[in-house]
């Protein structure tokens, strides 16, 4: 028995030996800079990030009563909207038009997946190319809008452009939960008379149910997180129309030096995403049916 009991003692000892290089970079780079964010929240900083004095809420309550932030958090979730949603629907489709094999099928579901094996630089680049005045869509279209520098149509250009970017891996995670169902199913659904719609809801939705939700909050959540395409095509966009809470994070801090701005900033992102991930958690309950 205590033989046992040192043998289990040092598998322990291994493996948090292990798992240590893990947790100093957790501790580096998630939880030490969170913890301090919080901290410079409370105080007026210099332009290299040093607190100074300490302010308490005021930072808090200069920020929420003022025009920017509102505008910030409209177009926040303005832009998480249209991405989650666009993605989603645009991911879906393409996965079900996939499901039957086809002749030249796999070059098509390459093409649909391939913006995952793209970074944010080329996308834009390519983005920039076909959105701007002189670019591919005022040609074809005969039109003379400059799509990322108009008010009106900036957010929505940099939401098309990230629900591109986005929709290769949600495409493969949806493809796989529309593979799940069984033959058998959709016979029985054939032989019952139902259509191709309704197989689709009856059928392959509440089976593919948990890789849906997966995909719909990983969406939702990644879209308040999205960063390098607002910042390369637009920044903050003519009148801050595309002044996203991620993007007044790095305005404030690293092109205004207000570092106790943008932890502010950074502290209802936070919130945000936590009340998102907290809905996500009840909504398992309800709409997730695991086989």
């Amino acid at each position: 028995m205590a033989v046992r009991q040192k043998k289990r003692r040092k598998i322990k000892k291994i493996v948090y030996l292990l798992i240590l290089p893990a947790m100093v970079f957790l501790f580096c780079f998630t939880f030490y800079p969170f913890l301090k964010a919080i901290y410079l929240s409370f105080f007026v900083t210099d332009t290299l990030g040093n607190p100074g004095t300490f302010v308490g809420l005021k930072n808090y309550i200069r920020i929420f009563t003022s025009d920017g932030f509102l505008a910030s958090v409209v177009a926040t979730f303005k832009f998480a909207g249209i991405v989650g949603v666009g993605t989603f629907f645009l991911s879906m489709f393409f996965a079900y038009f996939s499901l039957e094999n086809r002749k030249g099928s796999k070059v098509y579901q390459t093409m649909f997946a391939l913006p995952i094996a793209l970074s944010s630089v080329p996308i834009s680049a390519i983005a920039i190319y076909i959105l701007g005045r002189n670019g591919l869509l005022n040609e074809l279209l005969g039109t003379d809008i400059a799509w990322l520098s108009t008010e009106s149509t900036a957010l929505f250009a940099c939401a098309a452009v990230t629900i591109w970017a986005s929709v290769g891996s949600s495409y493969i995670f949806l493809l796989v939960g529309f593979r799940n169902v069984d033959e058998s199913l959709l016979e029985s659904a054939i032989i019952d008379g139902a259509g191709y719609f309704k197989r689709f809801i009856k059928v392959y939705v509440p089976i593919a149910s948990p890789q849906i939700y997966f995909v719909v909050f990983l969406n939702i959540i990644h879209s308040f997180k999205s960063f390098a395409i607002v910042k390369l095509l637009v920044g903050a966009g003519p009148n801050d129309s595309t002044n996203v809470l991620i993007y007044a994070i790095y305005s404030n801090a690293f092109l205004r030096g207000r570092f106790e701005t943008a932890c502010v900033y950074a502290m209802v992102l936070c919130a945000v995403i936590f009340l998102f991930s907290r809905l996500q958690k009840i909504f398992e309950k309800r709409a997730v049916h695991y086989q």
